[in-house]
């Protein structure tokens, strides 16, 4: 934050403080999510024996915002090991407690039943649970509106990998002129997720592979 000659910090909000909390508004009146922590809630589970609370930080961009995950214990009626509750940590500098619309929807992220190895209500997602068949990596292959189905990574490379360069091929722009070694006919979309060390490989290997479009998403 800017300051002014006196030392002390500038009045107004910056640009990020305005987006986020706009984007906090806008998950608030759309989705109902919770971006700012309860205090009564965080005190409940912090004082409770059922209960584990974890200071972390949210995935979702460079900002770090402090998040505190509550998980069950084996003193709680549903046994140990669940996720109940994600919530800002209201002893971050760098957020205060306060999250936006993707952090706080983060619990639902954890939670979705159709995450690999997630529970739907009682029972283990039958598709997207732990195989020990598949010795060489799973991957999930859907076609149209169809249901999901495992297939070996081998399996789903073999498939990925030709059709990937049929598809740079057809739009090839050979080795001279302003589309050289360059190729419109894929494009590459990387996720929120990675850091500034996973998007350098990734760039570079695509780089590699024979394409400019590309995009991540490592951003508020």
């Amino acid at each position: 934050m800017a300051t002014k000659d006196t030392g002390q910090p500038a009045g107004g909000m910056s640009r990020r403080g305005f987006l986020t909390l706009a984007a906090a508004a806008a998950a608030t009146v759309g989705c109902g999510l919770d971006y700012a922590y309860d205090p009564e809630k965080a005190m409940a589970y912090e004082n409770s024996a059922d209960y584990k609370v974890t200071n972390t930080t949210c995935p979702y961009c460079s900002a770090s915002c402090g998040q505190r995950v509550v998980v069950t214990t084996a003193t709680h009626p549903d046994g140990a090991g669940h996720v109940v509750d994600i919530y800002g940590d209201f002893e971050s500098p760098m957020n205060s407690g306060g999250l936006c619309a993707k952090g706080a929807g983060s619990l639902e992220l954890v939670n979705n039943p159709r995450r690999v190895g997630a529970f739907a209500g009682n029972e283990e997602n039958a598709i997207f649970s732990y195989d020990p068949a598949f010795t060489d990596g799973v991957a999930y292959r859907r076609d149209g509106d169809q249901d999901w189905t495992k297939v070996s990574l081998d399996a789903a490379l073999a498939e990925i990998a030709p059709a990937l360069k049929t598809a740079r091929d057809s739009d090839w722009g050979g080795t001279t002129g302003a589309k050289a070694y360059n190729s419109y006919g894929v494009a590459f979309f990387g996720c929120s997720h990675m850091n500034n060390e996973s998007n350098y490989i990734y760039r570079k290997l695509i780089a590699n592979f024979g394409s400019s479009n590309v995009e991540h998403q490592a951003r508020i």
